[in-house]
């Protein structure tokens, strides 16, 4: 089911900059007003440049950070989509790094913003062509790093 809200140019420039050019470690995208139409277009909320360095140290605080914005949304009863480019460190001691897009929907959230988010979502993802990994999370536990890193792992010994 599509629900009709556009996809805005600056979503798939944050897509390419977090992707290809490594610019943010994450980009946030919440649906907007757009036009005088309310919530009609998929915007960028927030994002969070990348410092360039590839350690556990940046990697940590950037994802606190990540996760602090979604107990907001959390409080705020909202949803929201994110990609985050996640580096972490593999079985053979090599850093990897995996672009996930997260569909966060809290359970608390309002049915009207569930509803929204979850018809406009495969459209959103066919616009990010090459997003290899996808987490739809409705609470906390679905985005703690040690769930995330697990789901990387696991991907990561298939390939």
């Amino acid at each position: 089911m599509s629900s009709g809200v556009q996809v805005l140019e600056e979503c798939l420039t944050a897509y390419n900059d977090i992707k290809m050019n490594k610019k943010y470690v994450y980009v946030i995208f919440k649906i907007v007003d757009h036009n005088g139409k309310a919530l009609s277009a998929i915007g960028v909320d927030r994002t969070r440049c990348s410092t360039g360095q590839k350690d556990q140290e940046e990697q940590d605080k950037a994802y606190q950070e990540f996760l602090d914005y979604l107990r907001d949304t959390e409080e705020k009863r909202e949803c929201c989509y994110a990609l985050f480019d996640y580096g972490y460190m593999q079985e053979n001691s090599t850093w990897k790094s995996s672009t996930i897009f997260f569909s966060w929907s809290p359970e608390n959230a309002t049915i009207k913003q569930k509803m929204l988010y979850t018809a406009s979502v495969k459209d959103f993802l066919a616009k990010l062509e090459g997003i290899g990994k996808s987490i739809q999370a409705n609470s906390m536990d679905d985005v703690a790093e040690s769930t995330v890193k697990a789901k990387c792992l696991k991907s990561s010994r298939a390939t």
